[in-house]
């Protein structure tokens, strides 16, 4: 049997209800999951265990879960074995939270007890949401009556969260925020003082001056936009004793947008991520400015560049130009057809040089290696690392024979195609987004090396 050896994980629930009622221990259900990993000749890597958990709880809140995915995610296993999907989960979004871990590492799992429950036919992913949809209801239900209890609370005033997240300037009596007498003077001061000179730094540098407190960056933030301090919370917007007047408020969140750089309009790279600089090799960032183009009008013209930014902002390159986007599309405009020629020729040139595959082996021959290999690994002779790349290597080798030393070649017929056209009257009809979906369709990446182009790479349709 040349079939490779998979290492699985059990995984064991039991809430503490379960156990006294229906006997469903964590010993019985260990030893059910190994007889069935020893029939199917898989190799137990661990046994992950959580004790006195529901499926409900909150995955953050099961630790058992959380260190099988941690070896998930180091890829030391390939497969995941539990009695039945209720000791697995009860909910959807849980579930496919984890799924999606898996996928990415390529682990599957088994619900041993309910083979009908599975990933891999339809059926089976039938039977799965039916079921996890029945457990998502009770999760929704409970849910239900906690939002019930928890927005009555909050209608009454009532404290919902821990008090040691209780903002700057409150402090919590009887279950309920109110106004803290050692700090009241403090917010209001630090409001005053914002409200005066509209600078949240200066303001920063005020508090710490003149009440020598620490007061942080992150202390500014919360009261900048936390709705406590004017008095709201969620729907309720007498939940606490207020602060400012709504009209303050308003001039508050006014202030607090200053000093945020927003993106100019106007400007949109055709080229971005498909150039890096030629010193350091880090893709070049677009940047740009604007001028006046009529005086009298005030018409402005947005202009765009690719710069550097290890050489701008880091300061630890020596590219220091500015690549012209205009200038860049006007050389590709006029040279494509030149360019092209010349990629088609390097990409010859480097399927021409390519060595000549070295004699293979017949397929009896790496499958007899495969079976003393899986042999080795059952007799405990050879650690796992060393097993996993040589039945990669081997499985390689199988693969190459099937494919005959087929190699993957690209097609870039298309692109000679719209060559041989009149595309350049086309292409100045576009809008600048259409002209950015032109280039990133047609090139891959573009080399320069100082001012100038030095090869531009297309981009093609992969066939066999």
């Amino acid at each position: 049997m040349n079939d490779k050896i998979l290492r699985c994980a059990i995984y064991i629930r039991v809430s503490t209800s379960e156990q006294a009622m229906h006997g469903k221990s964590l010993q019985a259900q260990q030893e059910y999951l190994e007889k069935y990993a020893a029939d199917h000749g898989m190799s137990v890597i661990g046994i992950y265990a959580d004790k006195g958990q529901t499926a409900r709880k909150e995955l953050k809140k099961r630790k058992a879960i959380h260190d099988l995915l941690r070896d998930v995610q180091r890829d030391k296993l390939d497969i995941i074995l539990f009695w039945k999907m209720d000791r697995w989960f009860r909910n959807v979004s849980d579930f496919y939270k984890v799924q999606d871990i898996l996928d990415a590492h390529n682990v599957r799992w088994i619900a041993v007890a309910e083979p009908q429950m599975n990933m891999e036919t339809r059926d089976g992913r039938l039977n799965l949401n039916i079921m996890l949809s029945i457990g998502q209801n009770e999760v929704d239900t409970t849910s239900e009556r906690i939002k019930f209890t928890v927005n009555n609370m909050i209608d009454n005033g009532r404290l919902v969260w821990g008090d040691k997240n209780v903002g700057f300037g409150y402090r919590i009596i009887d279950g309920r925020m109110v106004k803290d007498p050692e700090t009241e003077h403090m917010v209001t001061a630090f409001y005053q003082y914002i409200l005066l000179h509209k600078c949240k730094s200066a303001a920063v540098k005020y508090m710490r001056d003149t009440f020598h407190i620490d007061f942080t960056y992150s202390q500014l933030r919360t009261m900048m936009n936390s709705e406590f301090y004017v008095g709201k919370y969620r729907d309720n917007d007498h939940y606490c004793p207020a602060y400012l007047t709504p009209a303050q408020w308003a001039e508050i969140q006014s202030i607090n947008a200053q000093n945020i750089r927003k993106a100019p309009s106007g400007r949109i790279y055709f080229f971005s991520g498909m150039i890096r600089c030629p010193e350091c090799g880090n893709l070049l960032s677009g940047c740009g400015c604007q001028s006046i183009i009529n005086r009298k009008t005030k018409e402005k013209r947005s202009y765009c560049y690719y710069r550097c930014n290890n050489w701008a902002m880091n300061h630890k390159c020596s590219y220091s130009h500015k690549l012209s986007q205009n200038l860049l599309e006007q050389y590709l405009l006029q040279n494509l057809t030149e360019e092209y020629n010349r990629f088609l020729a390097r990409s010859e040139a480097v399927r021409a040089a390519e060595k000549p595959k070295t004699k293979k082996r017949s397929r009896a021959a790496i499958n007899a290696e495969i079976s003393r290999l899986n042999l080795l690994f059952q007799k405990g002779r050879v650690e796992f690392e060393y097993y996993n790349e040589e039945y990669e290597r081997l499985e390689a080798e199988l693969k190459s024979l099937d494919e005959g030393q087929k190699q993957q070649k690209m097609d870039y017929s298309h692109i000679g195609h719209m060559l041989d056209s009149n595309f350049q009257d086309t292409y100045r009809c576009l809008t600048d987004a259409n002209k950015q979906i032109f280039w990133h369709q047609l090139i891959e990446s573009i080399e320069i090396t100082g001012k100038e182009v030095c090869g531009v790479n297309f981009r093609g349709f992969v066939f066999d």
